[in-house]
């Protein structure tokens, strides 16, 4: 019974070990995807980092506003670049140092130690932080504050590992978490984050790792804190010498981190040791890579000293890695060679007929690129005739009659005139005169005549435009069959768009309307387009029809 027991207890973990391996090899491929969107996953933080920019661009700031804006584009830029960060962040700082204003100065000053700390400028951190009178505002701000204090404090611990310096700093850290549990909600981050690593440094590993899985379930992956979760976890089950466990959080942390466009993290380096010490060589040095070009990126000292230390290590096992195979492959390389030999009259006398054949293939393909290139260009060279065409056609006629009709405006007009002055009716003829009736009622032909005609040449376009715009901010688009066809003021701009005309001053011209208040509409336009950076390119190859 004994022995059985036992051999159910042995294949129970070696399924748990196997289910543990698939899971971190479906991670590894995660991961090693989201790098290779590096590119795309940066370009879509800076468009959303631009477009808060965008929003305020022209628009005259309270300093309120401006401190709001500041903080905002401080927590984009926080875990992101360094250098951006610090400058949003130090404009706070400055315009409240001295303002009395005790209760924003700290809630600048501590996100200012933070960007000081994670780059190595510890000192500078404190003596901000010593600026801040922690019983002069409110618990909210003394959370972050004392939370500050421990990260600084463990920041240097790192710095200070092997001396007599380590256990003062981890001690200063334990001392501001016991005051973060002391004032914050039971159920918030700040306590679950500050009690779990209180805790596991007092020894309670087990109870930590608890308190953190459970609050991990509640956390959105990409975010920052779901990365500082599963890295403190990786690191608590490190403790327990639980490589698997610490190997699988090292993964979650490291692909929030890559979804989430963080580049001050620390899970790809510790990742890389982890391989290190497994022998997978090459993946622990793509890692490191990866790792050494996120720190540079942002700017980090503290991550850069980090990973210059690991990197000997590597570059030493990776080295001798390399020199033992390439040891074997000069031995294979001199089989090979025999070999080759060998073949290497028939590969030539083949390759002499194939180049024949290849190259006559390729002048076939030549021509046949050709033909589809002229045919390509008569398509489009036929339907621009086309659409140039139906423009004419419908402008020409639109034209000469809207010409008539103001003409004879202008003679009823000129006859009424006549009329008031050979009557002496002067007060009629000054207020004749002085009415802009007449102009705004040219104005309104003239924009009912242009919308008849651009809807007859281009009926789709309202839809078209829709297409290209978010669902929220799409035009009404009338019935089919509607008396009146009629565009807004924003899609008369659009519509002159489409017939290529750009300028601002020249499109206010043609509408009446003041150059502001066309810039002004173009740039809402763009600020609701699906595509903001490409919107008018894409009106302009509205199709006719």
């Amino acid at each position: 019974m004994n022995m059985r027991r036992i051999c159910i207890i042995m294949i129970l973990a070696f399924q748990a070990v196997q289910i543990s391996a698939d899971d971190n090899s479906r991670l590894y491929h995660t991961l090693d995807s989201l790098i290779e969107q590096y590119d795309n996953l940066t370009a879509e933080k800076e468009r959303r980092v631009a477009a808060i920019k965008e929003g305020v661009r022209g628009i005259s700031l309270t300093p309120e506003q401006q401190y709001d804006l500041n903080q905002r584009l401080y927590d984009e830029f926080v875990a992101y670049k360094f250098d951006s960060a610090f400058y949003y962040i130090d404009k706070n700082v400055t315009a409240l140092r001295g303002s009395g204003d005790k209760e924003r100065f700290a809630a600048s000053a501590v996100r200012m130690a933070h960007i000081l700390a994670v780059t190595g400028l510890f000192d500078r951190a404190r003596r901000l932080l010593d600026q801040v009178n922690p019983d002069s505002i409110s618990d909210q701000q003394k959370i972050a504050f004392y939370t500050q204090q421990s990260e600084l404090n463990l920041y240097r611990s790192e710095m200070a590992v092997f001396t007599n310096y380590f256990n003062d700093y981890i001690k200063q850290a334990q001392h501001y978490r016991q005051l973060v549990i002391q004032i914050a909600p039971k159920d918030s981050y700040d306590y679950i984050f500050n009690k779990a690593t209180y805790i596991c440094e007092a020894g309670e590993t087990d109870n930590a790792i608890k308190l953190l899985e459970d609050y991990l379930v509640k956390l959105e992956l990409g975010t920052r804190i779901y990365s500082i979760i599963t890295s403190t976890l990786a690191f608590f089950y490190q403790k327990k010498h639980a490589t698997d466990q610490q190997e699988r959080y090292l993964l979650l942390s490291a692909i929030s981190d890559e979804r989430g466009a963080i580049r001050e993290n620390n899970s790809l380096r510790s990742l890389s040791e982890v391989l290190m010490e497994q022998g997978e060589n090459d993946d622990a040095y793509r890692y490191l890579y990866q790792a050494i070009s996120e720190a540079r990126f942002y700017g980090s000292r503290i991550r850069m000293m980090q990973v210059g230390h690991m990197a000997p290590q590597i570059m030493q096992l990776y080295d001798a890695e390399r020199s033992e195979t390439q040891q074997r492959t000069n031995f294979f390389l001199g089989v090979i060679s025999v070999i080759s030999l060998v073949l290497a009259g028939i590969i030539v006398y083949t390759l002499i007929l194939y180049r024949k054949k290849h190259a006559a293939g390729l002048q076939i393909i030549e021509m046949n690129k050709m033909l589809a290139h002229h045919t390509e260009e008569i398509e489009n060279v036929n339907t621009q005739m086309k659409e140039a065409n139906r423009i004419k056609d419908e402008y020409i006629g639109r034209f000469l009659e809207l010409s008539s009709n103001l003409i004879k405006r202008a003679e009823d007009r000129s006859k009424k005139l006549n009329r008031l002055a050979r009557d002496r009716k002067l007060e009629e003829l000054y207020a004749e005169l002085k009415s802009s009736e007449a102009v705004n009622g040219d104005i309104r032909m003239f924009h009912q005549n242009f919308d008849s005609a651009f809807l007859n040449i281009y009926p789709n376009f309202i839809s078209e435009v829709n297409r290209l715009l978010t669902p929220e901010s799409r035009f009404a688009v009338e019935e089919e069959g509607s008396a009146a066809k009629r565009l807004t003021t924003e899609l008369r701009i659009l519509a002159l768009i489409r017939l290529d005309i750009t300028d601002n001053q020249t499109i206010a011209d043609i509408l009446r309307s003041s150059i502001t208040t066309i810039y002004t509409y173009r740039s809402k336009l763009k600020a609701r387009a699906i595509s903001k950076d490409t919107f008018e390119d894409d009106v302009r190859k509205i199709a006719t029809y």
